[in-house]
C-alpha cells in the first residue's frame, strides 16, 4: 500500500503543488470564514509550514532528477561530482527559481503591507490579512504571481466603483484567498498552454 502510494506520487509530482494549493487555499478559506478568531492567531505558521512543506517537495524533485541523471546519459559526470554545479543550477533554474521568485514577492508584499499599514494605524489591513496576501502570493507562483496581483488591485477597485458610495473602501479581507484559487485554476487549465504564457516559464 505504502509502496503503491510512493508511485502514485512519484508518477504525478509536478501536479502536487497545483492540488497541494488548492488544499492549502481552501481550507484556510475555510478557517477564516468558519473561525476568523483561530486564523488570526495560525495564519503567520500557516504561511511557514507551507514554506516548509514546499522546501520538502522541492528537495524531493531535485533528489528524483539527480536519481534520472544517474541512469541516463549524464551518469559519469554526475557520479564523479564533475557537473554537480550544473546540476544545482539545473533543479535551480527549473524548479526552485519559480517559487523563490515568488517568496521573494511576497516577502516585498510583507514590507509594504506592514510599513503602510503601520504608518496608517492598521487602517487598510488586519494582521492576519498580510498572511494571507503572502500566502496567496507564494502558492500561485511565478509567473501567476503578476496576475494574482493585477487582479487583486483591479477587481476591488471595479467593484467599489459600482456597488459603493464616493470615499467608500472595500475591503480586500476576503479576495485574497478566492482569487488566489481562481488564478491558479486558471494558469493550470487554460494558460499553461498559451504559447506566449509559456514564454515566462522557466
Amino acid at each position: 500500500m505504502a509502496m503503491s502510494v510512493r508511485n502514485f506520487l512519484v508518477a504525478n509530482i509536478f501536479d502536487l503543488p497545483f492540488y497541494f494549493g488548492l488544499s492549502i487555499l481552501a481550507l484556510t478559506l475555510g478557517v477564516q470564514i468558519l473561525k476568523p478568531l483561530l486564523l488570526k492567531k495560525w495564519s503567520p505558521k500557516v504561511f511557514v509550514v507551507v514554506l516548509g512543506l514546499f522546501g520538502l517537495y522541492l528537495f524531493q524533485v531535485s533528489l528524483l532528477q539527480y536519481h534520472a541523471f544517474l541512469s541516463g546519459l549524464l551518469s559519469p559526470l554526475i557520479a564523479s561530482g564533475q557537473s554537480l554545479d550544473w546540476f544545482f543550477g539545473y533543479v535551480r533554474l527549473h524548479f526552485w527559481d519559480q517559487y523563490l521568485f515568488s517568496l521573494i514577492a511576497a516577502l516585498l508584499f510583507y514590507l509594504a503591507a506592514k510599513y503602510f499599514n503601520d504608518k496608517k494605524g492598521e487602517r487598510f489591513f488586519e494582521r492576519e490579512e498580510v498572511w494571507l496576501g503572502m500566502l496567496g502570493i507564494f502558492l500561485v507562483g511565478y509567473p501567476g504571481l503578476f496576475f494574482y496581483i493585477a487582479l487583486m488591485l483591479l477587481l476591488p477597485a471595479l467593484l467599489s466603483v459600482a456597488f459603493l458610495q464616493k470615499n467608500e473602501r472595500l475591503p480586500l479581507y476576503y479576495f485574497w484567498l478566492p482569487t488566489a484559487v481562481f488564478v491558479i485554476l486558471i494558469v493550470h487549465f487554460v494558460l499553461v498552454n498559451q504559447a506566449w504564457w509559456v514564454k515566462f516559464i522557466f
